[in-house]
C-alpha cells in the first residue's frame, strides 16, 4: 500500500474525512500550469518558444497576479466559487532529480539523499493497525484501509511484512471485482482456467462484498465525466459511487494517464496553448470538476478534500525542443468544500535573464503539506504528525477548520541596504519550536548558499530579530530565511530582493569567502571576448589561471591549494576591460 494510504487511515476512521491524491507522473510543469501575471515578462525572456500568450490566460477572482492554462476552465470555476487553494512553490531542501528517487521521497517523507524503507505515514499505521492483516476486516473495521486505482506496487506500496491496502492497477480491474467478472481471457483451455483463477481471486478478496455492495448503492450524479480517452475521469468516477455508496475507507490514491515528463513538444509550434501539456491539464480539470459535482450531488462533499502532486516540477527556461528539463519546485492544487480557497504563497521570484539551469524557488516545503493535512484535515495530533514526518512541520492555512487562522509563512522577512550593509528584520511565529534561522542568499532567486545565521534568542517570547552583512558586490541580491525546528524541520520564510544603488561594477563575483573552492562570476554585459580568469597571492604570485568562452555566467572550481581566511587578488579580463577583486576562501 502507498506509504501516504497507510498512516492516515486507521487514526482518521472516527474522523468522518476523505482524502483523494491524484498522482502526476513526470514532473509537472508548474508555471505553464500556474502562470505568475505578475512575472510575465520575466517568464516570456524564459520560455518564449512555448509561453501561453497573456490574453489566453484564465483569470482567478481575487486575484491579478495569478491565473491557470486555458486548458483548465474547470478548475478555474471551482477555484472562483472558493474551491480551490494553490499552495505555490512546493519542493525541498537539495531536491532530487531522478523521477524515482524523487518520488520515494515524496513517498517517504525523507531528506534528499536520505533512503528510508518505510512510508512517510507507514510508519504510524504499524502502530494503528497492530498484527495486520491477521484478524481484519472485522466488526469495527469492515473496509480497506485505502484503496489505490492505476499504477503499479511499488516499494513504497509495501507495509512492513505485507502490502497493506486494496490496488487496482486500472479501473477495470476494480469493476471486474464489482461485477465479480474475471476480464476479458483467450478463447482456449488456458483461458478459461484463467478466468476462474481470476474471478476466485477476486472473490476471496476479504473486502469485495464491501467494495460491491458500496460501489452498488450509488449511480453516478454528474454528467461532467469524459465519457472516452480519460482514465483518470474514469477512476474518480469510481471513488465518487464508492464514497457516495457509505465506504468508509478514509484515502483513495489515483494515477493521471498521461506523463507529464515534458522535454520534448511540451506544446505545438504556433499554438503554445495546445500540446501534451495542454491535454494532460485538460483530463486533470475535466476530472477533478466532475468528481467535484459528483460528490456535491451526492451530499458528501463535506466530507471529501483532493490533492495533486508531482515528484517535481520544471526548470524557468524551456529547452530548444519546445520543451522543459527537470526542476524544482512547482504549485501543488487542493480542491473540495473544505479549502480556503486562493492562493498561498506568491508568484515565484524570476530573473530577468535566466540560465537553463535556473530553477524555480521553494516557498513551503512539501512536509509542511502533509503536516497541514494530518492536523486539519484527518484529525491527527501535532505530536502524531511529527512522529510520523521525524520532525516538526509548521501548518499552513489550507483548510477552513476554524480555530486561529494559520500565518501564510512561519517567518515573515523584511530586507534593505543600510549604508555598506545589507540588513535583514524577520519576525518569527511559534519561536519556541525553532533552534536556529540559516540566511541563505542567491544571485537570481533560484539557486541559494548559506551566508550566515543566528542561534534562536534565549527569551522564548523573542520573535524579532536583525542580521547585518557587508553589501554583496552585485547589483542585486535576493535573500531568504531557513529556520531549522528543534526536531530538524525546515520552513523558509519570503524572499526578499536588496537593490544595490552604490554598485555600477560589470561583475558580481559570490560567494565571497569562497565555499568549497567553487566561484560564481555574473557578467552583467554582453561578453564578446574570452574570458582571462587569474587568482594571485598578495604578493603578486600568481596560483590559478583558467580561460572561458563568452558568456553571462561562469562557475567553476579552483584546486585545493588557497589557505583558509587568507586575502587573495582575483583577475578577470575580457573585451579588454580588467576587474580585480579581493576574495577569500573559508572552510
Amino acid at each position: 500500500m502507498h506509504p501516504f494510504l497507510e498512516a492516515v487511515a486507521r487514526p482518521t476512521n472516527a474522523c468522518d474525512k476523505i482524502l483523494v491524491i491524484i498522482q502526476m507522473n513526470g514532473g509537472n510543469d508548474g508555471l505553464n500550469m500556474v502562470i505568475p501575471l505578475d512575472r510575465y515578462s520575466e517568464l516570456s525572456a524564459a520560455r518564449s518558444n512555448i509561453l501561453i500568450p497573456q490574453a489566453s490566460v484564465l483569470s482567478l477572482t481575487g486575484t491579478t497576479t495569478t491565473g491557470l492554462h486555458p486548458a483548465m476552465t474547470g478548475l478555474q470555476n471551482l477555484y472562483n466559487a472558493g474551491k480551490v487553494t494553490i499552495v505555490q512553490g512546493v519542493s525541498y531542501p537539495n531536491p532530487n532529480f531522478s523521477h524515482f528517487h524523487a518520488q520515494d521521497i515524496w513517498f517517504t517523507a525523507a531528506n534528499s539523499g536520505e533512503t528510508l524503507d518505510t512510508g512517510w505515514l507507514g510508519r504510524e499505521l504499524d502502530v494503528a493497525y497492530p498484527g495486520y492483516p491477521d484478524g481484519y476486516p472485522n466488526t469495527t473495521d469492515q473496509d480497506p484501509p485505502a484503496i489505490q486505482i492505476g499504477g503499479s506496487l511499488a516499494m513504497s506500496l509495501q507495509g512492513p511484512s505485507v502490502n497493506m491496502g486494496y490496488n487496482a492497477p486500472n479501473p477495470a480491474s476494480l469493476l471486474n471485482v464489482v461485477n465479480a467478472s474475471s476480464g476479458t481471457v483467450p478463447v482456449s483451455d488456458y483461458g478459461t482456467e484463467l478466468s476462474f483463477m481470476r474471478l476466485m481471486k477476486d472473490q476471496s478478496n476479504a473486502y469485495t462484498s464491501r467494495i460491491t455492495g458500496a460501489y452498488n448503492a450509488q449511480a453516478t450524479q454528474s454528467a461532467m465525466y469524459a465519457t472516452s480517452g480519460n482514465s483518470l475521469s474514469d477512476q474518480l468516477k469510481i471513488v465518487a459511487r464508492l464514497i457516495g455508496g457509505g465506504l468508509k475507507t478514509p484515502v483513495y490514491i489515483v494515477n493521471h494517464p498521461d506523463s507529464f515528463d515534458t522535454h520534448v513538444s511540451q506544446t505545438v509550434t504556433g499554438s503554445t496553448t495546445t500540446g501534451t501539456h495542454a491535454n494532460a491539464l485538460s483530463k486533470l480539470s475535466v476530472a477533478i470538476s466532475a468528481f467535484q459535482n459528483d460528490i456535491t450531488l451526492m451530499n458528501k462533499a463535506d466530507k471529501v478534500t483532493g490533492m495533486t502532486f508531482s515528484e517535481f516540477g520544471r526548470r524557468v527556461a524551456s529547452n530548444a525542443s519546445t520543451g522543459t528539463d527537470h526542476g524544482t519546485a512547482a504549485p501543488v492544487i487542493f480542491f473540495g468544500a473544505g479549502v480556503n480557497g486562493g492562493v498561498l504563497g506568491t508568484s515565484p521570484v524570476l530573473p530577468a535573464a535566466p540560465t537553463t539551469s535556473t530553477q524555480v524557488p521553494t516557498q513551503f516545503d512539501f512536509r509542511q503539506l502533509y503536516a497541514s493535512v494530518m492536523q486539519n484535515w484527518l484529525c491527527l495530533t501535532a505530536t502524531q504528525s511529527t512522529s510520523v514526518l521525524n520532525g516538526s512541520f509548521n501548518t499552513i492555512g489550507i483548510f477552513n477548520t476554524g480555530g486561529t487562522p494559520l500565518p501564510l509563512t512561519a517567518i515573515e522577512l523584511r530586507a534593505g541596504a543600510e549604508g555598506h550593509n545589507a540588513r535583514l528584520d524577520f519576525n518569527v511565529n511559534e519561536n519556541e519550536q525553532y533552534q536556529k534561522f540559516i540566511i541563505e542568499r542567491s544571485d537570481d532567486a533560484s539557486t541559494f548558499s548559506e551566508s550566515g545565521s543566528l542561534r534562536q534568542s534565549s527569551d522564548l517570547s523573542y520573535d524579532s530579530y536583525t542580521y547585518r552583512e557587508d553589501l554583496v558586490n552585485a547589483l542585486a541580491m535576493y535573500y531568504r530565511i531557513k529556520a531549522v525546528t528543534k526536531q530538524e524541520g525546515i520552513a523558509y520564510s519570503n524572499i526578499a530582493r536588496i537593490q544595490n544603488g552604490s554598485v555600477s561594477q560589470r561583475i558580481s563575483v559570490y560567494p565571497n569567502p569562497v565555499q568549497n573552492f567553487t566561484l560564481n562570476i555574473e557578467f552583467f554585459v554582453d561578453v564578446k571576448s574570452n574570458i582571462d580568469l587569474a587568482i594571485f597571492t598578495t604578493g603578486g604570485q600568481r596560483l590559478y589561471y583558467n580561460q572561458f568562452s563568452p558568456k553571462r555566467k561562469i562557475r567553476f572550481m579552483v584546486p585545493d591549494i588557497f589557505e583558509s581566511h587568507a586575502l587573495y587578488v582575483l583577475k578577470v579580463t575580457y573585451d579588454h576591460e580588467e576587474i580585480v577583486e579581493k576574495i577569500v576562501f573559508e572552510y
